[in-house]
This record gives structure tokens, C-alpha cells and sequence, in this order.
């Protein structure tokens, strides 16, 4: 059989029996306090959506206006197109369900998933399963403010959308009884695009999922990507009385370090003045090269930054924000906002190098280099940084398993 074939198109019965739980889902609930649990996911059927690697985006965060539109337009069927079903059709209804009355997604017995990325420089797993958000669950710890407004528009549109088109991603760096990161022999490969880099497990062995499910309840895991969404769930939990679910991908972190940058920003020259002159303390830098900044980025504390105008470089200090948030991206974005540079005027790079080669035209600020236990011990503290801080990489793609919410 093919293994992209393996699922369910929408049943008669409707969207009730679309959520109706198996099995499988009999083993969450006899671990009581499990932040993970399998769930019925959505695949598509390569045979009426085309082939996959031309389905899945990039996270919808990382999509420009151009990009996106781009990605629309490729497919009637690229996920892009659940995100953002207002360039469709014009329909009100959810179009996840038109998909899988039309049998462009099929749906899986309740599961676990691995789902292996390949590009060229690495090969990543991402353990992908329902997570339980309860409001005050100190297991569960995002790193970085968010907007109050983005986080309602988050809300509004997962309940539009009814569905989570990409998940969450999530760092652990606790053992796990089963390895994962070696899907072969733990379940089903039900699916392969050597285009996007992408292979499929689908694993519903009881002892594995019972054995993922309950060590999950000791487990932390710390929000890497996606904490609007996050924020929008804690939202719902507290509207409704009960918890939320919400599709995440774990990275394990101890197999498999992940790749973790600051995210630079780039400004106008004025704006970076600013942040020069709003520094508690600041020292000329004597070398301004490439390498020496390299250098000197990876020295800076947690509450300093680099900035690097045409004519030099500065390691500055910050004198804190006092809005809950820490670091110095906190302190920098206060010093931009209130100096009135535009959002739009301020781009954010990981990539050291492709912000010094914007000075000239413009300025750079280097954040610190950030690490899974510096950003651990800082949550552990009831601490935020500031938004936009951190870059993890790589990130899972949209479209490989979705969920129905």
C-alpha cells in the first residue's frame, strides 16, 4: 500500500467523528499530568494535492508579503493557503474541512510522529504530538514577550482556521526512555519527499507512545518558535475553563543540539545613536574588523550589545527596561520605540555577517549570543527576554502533519 494512502477521508458522520478519539487516546488519559499525547493528524494525499514537496512552507512567520504570495500561488494546496484562507476562496468556512471532504487531506488514527529534515548542512528530527496547555504549567516556558493584539489575532484566526497548519516548536534537553531521533523500526514511514528533504513515521505502537506519553510529564520544554500561538492557547485555556491542545514539534536538544543565534538588529544610523547615547556605560571598540567583532560578540553579557555605526564600534550597557522583559533586546527595542523609528524601519538578522555588511547605508546592534541553558535558567526565574531575541534553527516545516483543532 502506499504509505501516503494510510489515512481516512472525512467521514460521513461529519466533523464529530473527525475528532473522535481511539485507542491511543486512552493512553493519555491513564497518564494523568502527560504535557504530550498522540493525536489524529492530517496528511495529504499526494494523489489529489500533488507531490508533498511542493505543498509544505517555510514557517508563515519567516513569509514576506512577496514570498507568500509566491507560495499561494504555486498551489490550490500548499498550506500556505490554510494560514491564510482570506486570499482564497472568499468562503467563511473553514477550508481544512472543504480539503478533507474533497480528500486533498487525509486523517490518521489517533499518533505520534517523527518527521526527519534534511538540508545541507544538517539532518534534524522533530518528535511531533499534541500538547496540553494549562495556564501556570511551569513545565511548559516561553522565553520571550509578545504583543497583547497579535496574540488575540493569533486566537481569532486558529478559531477560524480550525486547525494548526504548523506547529510549535519546542527544545527539550531531558532523556527520553525511547530514542526517537531514530525513527527507523518505531513505527510506519507513511511519508517521503527527497525534494523538500522530508520523511514521515507515523508511530502507534502502545509500549512506545505509552512510554513517550508518561515521561513527558517530567519533562520542561522551553518555547522556541511560535509564542503568539502559545500565548493564544494560555488565552483560550483561561477563557474556557479547561486546557488547551496545541501541535508542537519537540527538538531534543541533548541528541541533537539545536542551532541557536541572537537576532541582530538592523536601523537607521539615527536610531542606533540613540541607543549609543541611552547606554549606562559604553567603550570605543580600537578594532571594528569583521573578526574582532566576531570576537567581541561572543564576550558580550547579557545586558550588552554592540553597535556598529560607519564610523566605529561601541560595546554598550544597558540600564534596564522595567517592563518584565531582560537583556539587552529589551533595552535596545525601548531606546528605537521611543526615539519613533518605525517597526518597519528595523530588520532582524542571525546571521552575524549579513548585518555588518548592511552597515553603511544603515547600523547594526549584535546581541549577545544566546544558550538553551542560559535562556533555561532565565525562565526558571520568572524572566522574559525581549521579543524577537532568539533565532533557533532549523525550524520544522508547515504542512507535513497538521491538526485539527
Amino acid at each position: 500500500m502506499d504509505p501516503a494512502r494510510t489515512g481516512a477521508r472525512a467521514p460521513a458522520g461529519g466533523l464529530q467523528d473527525l475528532t473522535a478519539r481511539d485507542h491511543l487516546e486512552d493512553v493519555a488519559r491513564q497518564t494523568g499530568g502527560a504535557l504530550l499525547s498522540p493525536f489524529p493528524g492530517l496528511r495529504y494525499d499526494p494523489d489529489v494535492a500533488g507531490p508533498l514537496g511542493r505543498l509544505l512552507a517555510p514557517p508563515h512567520t519567516e513569509l514576506d508579503k512577496a514570498r507568500r504570495t509566491a507560495f499561494l500561488a504555486s498551489s490550490p494546496y500548499v498550506v500556505t493557503h490554510l494560514e491564510r484562507p482570506e486570499q482564497g476562496t472568499g468562503s467563511t468556512a473553514p477550508l481544512v474541512l472543504d480539503w478533507l471532504d474533497r480528500g486533498v487531506l487525509v486523517q490518521d488514527p489517533s499518533s505520534l510522529y517523527v518527521v526527519r529534515q534534511r538540508d545541507a548542512l544538517s539532518v534534524r528530527h522533530f518528535l511531533l504530538a499534541r500538547l496540553t496547555v494549562t495556564p501556570g504549567d511551569a513545565r511548559v516556558q516561553p522565553h520571550e514577550g509578545v504583543f497583547d493584539l497579535a496574540v488575540t489575532a493569533r486566537l481569532q484566526r486558529l478559531e477560524a482556521t480550525r486547525v494548526d497548519s504548523e506547529p510549535v516548536l519546542v527544545v527539550d534537553s531531558d532523556p527520553w526512555p525511547v530514542a526517537w531521533t531514530q525513527p527507523e523500526g518505531l513505527g510506519d514511514l507513511v511519508a517521503r519527499s527527497q525534494e523538500a528533504g522530508v520523511d514521515v513515521w507515523r508511530i502507534r505502537a502502545p509500549d512506545v507512545v505509552a512510554s513517550l506519553v508518561e515521561a513527558s510529564r517530567t519533562h520542561r520544554l522551553l518555547i522556541a518558535d511560535g509564542h503568539h500561538r502559545y500565548a493564544a492557547a494560555v488565552t483560550a485555556a483561561r477563557a474556557q475553563g479547561r486546557p488547551a491542545d496545541l501541535l508542537v514539534a519537540v527538538a531534543d536538544d541533548s541528541t541533537e543540539p539545536v542551532d541557536l543565534r541572537a537576532l541582530h538588529r538592523v536601523l537607521p544610523v539615527p536610531a542606533a545613536v540613540a541607543v549609543l547615547e541611552g547606554a549606562q556605560r559604553r567603550r570605543a571598540l580600537a578594532d571594528a574588523s569583521a573578526s574582532a567583532l566576531h570576537r567581541a560578540q561572543k564576550a558580550l553579557g547579557a545586558e550588552q550589545a554592540i553597535v556598529v555605526l560607519p564610523t566605529g564600534a561601541h560595546v554598550v550597557e544597558s540600564a534596564g527596561v522595567g517592563d518584565g522583559t531582560t537583556g539587552a533586546g529589551a533595552w535596545v527595542d525601548a531606546l528605537v520605540r521611543a526615539g519613533g523609528t518605525p517597526a518597519e524601519a528595523v530588520r532582524y538578522q542571525a546571521d552575524l555577517d549579513a548585518a555588518l555588511d548592511a552597515v553603511g547605508g544603515a547600523a547594526a546592534v549584535l546581541l549577545p549570543h544566546p544558550t538553551v541553558p542560559g535562556l533555561t535558567r532565565l525562565v526558571q526565574g520568572s524572566r522574559l527576554m525581549g521579543r524577537k531575541t532568539t533565532s533557533f534553527r532549523p525550524k520544522p516545516l508547515a504542512g507535513t502533519v497538521l491538526r485539527l483543532r
